[in-house]
């Protein structure tokens, strides 16, 4: 099974009498909000959606009040925004706020070879310190990184992978695991679906996400287009460890 099924079949077994209340969809981040009054979040990617019109999402207002289970159907679609809607909804059900938090750059010592698998500003200078070498691989090049396809190479060698959630929207994450030979495999940002038995079985040890602490103000963020650090305000960060 990949881990998107999995989300998916662990979403959908909660989400039986959940509604969909409300959807922003922004140039950072996707929220979706749930009748019980929860939110999830999802990274959207602005630069790749494939639109013909200026009609992005055709389901407009009808989604609202609709089950969730419709949104989570998206999972499957190879539209990013589909799919960034479903795993926004599934986060929305499944990540909830834990009593304790595990610090992951405690992990990285200085004997290990760090590759990051998508670029976490705020923690490169901290790894840079600790590690005995980091390598960045991102898509939208960037001084100082390599790209996506190295992730083919470089995870093969590694000690530590700190790879993006966001790979759970682009349904890159099976893939990009079969490649690693990292002690530990962590997945970060606030797009991380925190469900250990959605990782069961595959080589993810740490589930780093968020939940969120003020929805109104974490949806108003996202219309407006807001990133990371405007929003992390009113958000909490959650670090599980996951193993199988």
């Amino acid at each position: 099974m990949f881990v998107h099924e999995a989300i998916y079949e662990i979403a959908k077994e909660k989400a039986q009498n959940l509604e969909i209340s409300d959807i922003r969809i922004g140039l950072g981040y996707t929220c979706v909000e749930l009748n019980n009054n929860l939110c999830g979040l999802s990274y959207t990617f602005a630069k790749e959606l494939n639109h013909q019109s200026c009609n992005v999402l055709d389901i407009g207002e009808k989604i609202i009040g609709k089950k969730a289970i419709e949104l989570l159907n998206g999972i499957f679609s190879y539209n990013l925004l589909d799919s960034a809607l479903a795993i926004a909804c599934a986060n929305a059900i499944l990540n909830k706020p834990q009593e304790n938090y595990f610090d992951f750059l405690s992990l990285i010592e200085k004997q290990h070879n760090v590759v990051m698998v998508g670029y976490f500003a705020p923690i490169i200078g901290h790894i840079k310190q600790k590690a005995k070498s980091l390598k960045i691989i991102e898509r939208d090049s960037r001084l100082d990184t390599l790209p996506d396809w190295a992730s083919f190479f470089e995870l093969k060698n590694c000690d530590v992978a700190i790879i993006s959630a966001t790979t759970l929207v682009n349904k890159t994450i099976d893939s990009i695991l079969s490649f690693s030979n990292a002690k530990y495999n962590i997945l970060l940002g606030a797009t991380c679906t925190i469900s250990k038995e959605a990782f069961l079985n595959t080589k993810i040890t740490h589930l780093c996400g968020v939940s969120i602490v003020n929805k109104d103000k974490v949806k108003t963020l996202v219309s407006l287009a807001a990133g990371t650090r405007l929003i992390s305000q009113y958000t909490k960060k959650e670090c599980i460890l996951c193993l199988s």
